[in-house]
């Protein structure tokens, strides 16, 4: 018996996935387009997660943001190393943090747009990815994951740049900001769900999706709190 065709069991649907975080992301940052590059990714991510939503699946929900949030990293670290002035115009006051970032590498700055330097700025990220999920089914949360993808992104890829060292990729994608990417896609996940399946019910969640719950509010916690105090020793290790 021919087995039931999905989408998501697809590689084709992967693949497209894969050439839309590509398009998106390396065009708009080619052009220096600050409004057109997280707009372009948002409306793309958001209607590949909604496949994965609609069907209520989880695991592929989760493999959609991993697929596209690897794919946009890299995608923009690659255009910051060879037209760094075009990526700059296309992140929100990219000089400034691109300055500031280099700074802070030598240690002669604190690191911007972190926790202990902008609290507000981060309070609104986390307020994006949280409610604004449970309200609008991921689509907000969907906004604050690729801008929060791309600062990291970016902040690689000036460091590349700056040193012309490969290792540089590794110090300028400190593992806090990892983890906070990693929670805030699960939780983009988990918060999107009551939308899309009609079920508001917390006990449900808290019953079939614990692990998700835990691991994404840990991952995020943990990242925060080594962003508040690991700077100077991540820092270290690489000057």
């Amino acid at each position: 018996m021919q087995k039931h065709y999905s989408l998501l069991n697809d590689p084709l649907f992967y693949g497209m996935l894969a050439f839309f975080a590509l398009l998106t992301t390396g065009s708009a940052a080619a052009l220096g387009q600050p409004r057109f590059l997280p707009i372009s990714q948002t409306a793309a991510l958001f209607a590949f997660l909604t496949v994965a939503m609609r069907r209520q699946t989880v695991r592929a929900a989760l493999l959609v943001l991993a697929i596209w949030l690897v794919t946009q990293v890299a995608a923009l670290i690659l255009v910051t190393r060879v037209a760094p002035g075009q990526v700059e115009q296309a992140i929100g006051d990219g000089f400034t943090y691109r300055t500031s970032f280099i700074a802070w590498f030598y240690g002669a700055g604190a690191l911007p747009a972190s926790l202990g330097v902008q609290p507000g700025s981060r309070i609104l990220e986390l307020i994006g990815v949280s409610l604004g999920s449970l309200l609008t089914g991921g689509l907000v949360g969907v906004w604050s994951l690729v801008r929060a993808a791309n600062l990291a992104a970016y902040g690689a890829g000036v460091l590349w740049q700056d040193s012309g060292h490969t290792i540089s990729l590794v110090a300028g994608l400190p593992i806090w900001t990892l983890l906070r990417l990693a929670g805030y896609a699960g939780l983009v996940v988990l918060l999107a769900a009551p939308l899309f399946s009609g079920n508001w019910s917390p006990r449900y969640y808290l019953t079939h999706h614990r692990r998700l719950l835990v691991v994404s509010t840990a991952l995020l916690l943990l990242g925060l709190l080594l962003e508040f105090t690991l700077p100077g020793a991540w820092r270290a290790l690489f000057t």
